[in-house]
């Protein structure tokens, strides 16, 4: 590992880790695996993670294909030669979520979120880990904003009690143009395929906007994050 890789990401995800007790020795931390950047930079992570720390974790990789036939060989022999265990799961739900032609990534991730916590249970992991980052934290606050008027977005940690699972996000603190660079730099393997929906959603409108307002205001994500850890009852009506 490098050592400018503890200043640039991983000091933040110790961070994270820490302030929210997400991960212990003797977790067994079932990773969710889409083929896309941030999933792959998450396993990556925790390698490091474990490789540099005094935690001691069994890491497991998952990967739920719901019809999209994305190739994932690379991926899978990235985490042989990392000594991680891999799954893959078909549930081919892909016909079934576009018949909801209004919410069909909703339907999808519900679906998802199922067969991953069953998964979860049947292999033994106490944990499910997930990719989502700073950038996706913001883009969740102001998405429930504009669209609900709602003040929500995700927790860094969370307890799923029907399956008696823990689902965390150790990437919190990481900004999406950080983990873009480690992929590239460090050649991470990505899934070959992509979802049609992945450029036509309400999520990437909202990422865009989240650039723009970044551009100009280059520490909006970092503002928008102590606000929601500061967030008190009393500053508002």
């Amino acid at each position: 590992m490098k050592k400018w890789y503890n200043k640039l990401f991983l000091n933040n995800i110790r961070m994270a880790v820490e302030n929210y007790n997400m991960i212990e020795s003797g977790d067994k931390i079932l990773v969710g695996l889409s083929g896309g950047k941030d999933s792959i930079f998450l396993l990556y992570s925790l390698i490091l993670l474990r490789e540099n720390s005094y935690l001691n974790f069994d890491i497991i990789g998952l990967h739920i294909d719901i019809g999209l036939r994305i190739d994932m060989e690379s991926t899978k022999n990235f985490l042989v030669e990392n000594n991680i265990p891999y799954i893959y799961e078909n549930i081919d739900i892909i016909d079934k979520i576009f018949e909801d032609k209004k919410s069909p990534c909703y339907l999808c991730s519900k679906m998802k979120r199922g067969a991953i916590a069953r998964i979860a249970k049947e292999v033994g992991t106490n944990k499910i880990a997930l990719g989502h980052h700073k950038t996706d934290l913001v883009i969740t606050f102001l998405l429930n904003l504009i669209y609900t008027g709602k003040l929500d977005t995700f927790k860094p940690i969370s307890y799923n009690e029907k399956h008696d699972l823990h689902l965390i996000r150790p990437l919190i603190y990481v900004e999406e143009d950080i983990i873009e660079k480690i992929v590239n730099d460090e050649n991470l393997p990505l899934g070959k395929g992509e979802c049609p929906q992945d450029v036509k959603n309400k999520r990437s409108e909202i990422g865009n906007l989240v650039k723009y307002i970044e551009n100009k205001y280059p520490d909006f994500e970092q503002k928008t994050i102590t606000a929601i850890e500061n967030f008190s009852d009393d500053n508002l009506w």
